[in-house]
């Protein structure tokens, strides 16, 4: 716990009880020194780069954690353009919501891929998404964005055909047996023989819900003495109650809830867990999208019977730079930014974060494009994915981005961390609610601000594609 000072300055962030200042922050110049990017050969001063992105932001389910990336494309293409653009270009955006409805997100791709000039480049949202669209990018050589991305959206049906769409999260099944690698490297906390009882979202979202539960994650864990309990349970996204799953994965001798989903999914589950009594005995693990803001933001009424979030002690994936780790210059200007642009503190979160990723992402691949062709103009999709898969960067110092020259389709950096709260006075970590910071929200309800406490170092992910595992 020698790091809960640092850490617990994501309250002060969270709350704006501070700023942290960046250097030449609102000077009307070039990006600050420590945001490396590569040179521009070609100026593209006057022109403009367009952010397409496609996704739910509305429906109950997604909006708590699709909103928050709104937000940071809004903020972060305002910063970028007033350091400079992309070479002087002008980042703008285009937006269209699907609401979840696979009809909406086919309307838009076909309204966005139809455009004179054809988008060079896209952002997805949803694995369902992915899937549904993979076979016509492919048709239509546009490469995409996507943070999330089942291995049938990344690889095709059989998972042996690489396409166009590129995950900058590690897939979900390599998350999945990372979780299994520190379960077997830490038998005291996990005990002789663990067993993970998998839950994942159902239909409409089943192409998120279920990508880690696979064969090949199911070997992987066991391979490490860990068992998976067959079958896995899932659940809608809508559901107020998965008390009867959570028992049904006791009942075959789960000690390890792994739930992936988002927003509510691992409330829900923290709630039945609870609720059975089972709450010393289980251990509650999240795939990353779990670890974030939004899950504090829809756990506060659902406290424990230690007064805290039912989520609190809950495990899972963090693969990039933290809001709590204030050290990096990253998260100061993310930070400020967020302050200066009113964000409220759900807001706050993984994919305002990843919004900020994002566009930083543009700029190098941009910046790359335009070197390689000459000219924006000159700029095409299969041209954008030869540099996709050459480049290798850290965007912003916080992830890495390296497609291994078109071998991958997602990232493979990964690392674990605990979900806590702070307590009252911000000096570590609260052991109650009884010293827990509670933030009055004004509508009747209080905020307990998470901290993210990290277990692991960044390390490699396992590789789960079909036909990579090895006997030894």
């Amino acid at each position: 716990m020698r790091k809960l000072a640092l850490l617990c300055t994501l309250v002060m962030i969270i709350v704006a009880l501070v700023i942290v200042p960046v250097s030449a922050q609102d000077e009307m110049m070039g990006l600050p020194d420590w945001i490396e990017h590569t040179e521009c050969e070609v100026d593209l001063t006057g022109e403009t780069i367009t952010i397409y992105h496609i996704g739910d932001i509305s429906s109950a389910s997604y909006s708590p954690i699709t909103l928050p990336l709104i937000a940071a494309f809004n903020d972060a293409m305002a910063y970028y353009n007033d350091h400079g653009g992309i070479c002087g270009a002008e980042l703008v955006q285009e937006n269209r919501d699907t609401g979840g409805d696979p009809q909406q997100t086919q309307a838009a791709y076909d309204a966005f891929s139809t455009l004179d000039p054809q988008p060079d480049l896209m952002v997805l949202y949803s694995s369902q998404d992915a899937e549904l669209l993979r076979p016509q990018l492919i048709e239509d050589q546009i490469p995409v964005l996507i943070s999330a991305g089942s291995l049938e959206g990344l690889y095709g049906e059989n998972g042996d055909d690489p396409g166009f769409i590129y995950q900058t999260n590690p897939g979900y099944a390599d998350q999945l047996a990372s979780f299994c690698d520190y379960v077997a490297a830490n038998p005291d906390r996990f005990g002789d023989s663990p067993s993970i009882g998998y839950m994942g979202w159902g239909a409409p979202a089943a192409s998120f819900g279920s990508a880690g539960y696979t064969p090949e994650t199911i070997e992987y864990c066991g391979s490490l003495g860990i068992g998976v309990a067959d079958p896995a349970e899932s659940f809608s996204p809508i559901a107020s109650d998965v008390s009867t799953n959570v028992e049904n994965l006791l009942d075959a001798g789960a000690n390890i809830i792994y739930v992936n989903a988002l927003a509510t999914g691992p409330v829900r589950v923290a709630e039945a867990i609870e609720f059975l009594g089972v709450a010393d005995e289980v251990t509650l693990a999240a795939v990353n999208w779990g670890m974030d803001t939004s899950v504090a933001f829809v756990a506060r009424n659902s406290l424990g019977d230690d007064g805290l979030p039912v989520v609190n002690g809950m495990i899972g994936s963090v693969p990039f730079g933290w809001w709590t780790e204030t050290d990096l210059p990253a998260i100061q200007l993310i930070s400020e930014q967020a302050e200066l642009n009113e964000r409220s503190a759900p807001t706050r979160g993984i994919t305002y974060l990843l919004g900020w990723l994002t566009v930083d992402t543009y700029v190098e691949l941009y910046i790359n494009a335009a070197n390689e062709a000459g000219s924006l103009d000159a700029v095409d999709g299969l041209g954008m994915q030869s540099v996709i898969e050459s480049s290798v960067f850290q965007p912003l110092g916080l992830s890495t981005f390296d497609f291994q020259g078109g071998e991958i389709r997602s990232a493979t950096q990964n690392r674990l961390m605990e979900f806590h709260f702070a307590n009252a006075d911000m000096s570590g970590i609260a052991t109650s609610g009884d010293d827990a910071l509670a933030i009055d929200l004004g509508d009747g309800t209080n905020f307990y601000p998470p901290v993210l406490v990290p277990l692991t170092d960044f390390a490699q992910t396992p590789d789960m594609r079909p036909g990579m595992m090895m006997d030894d």
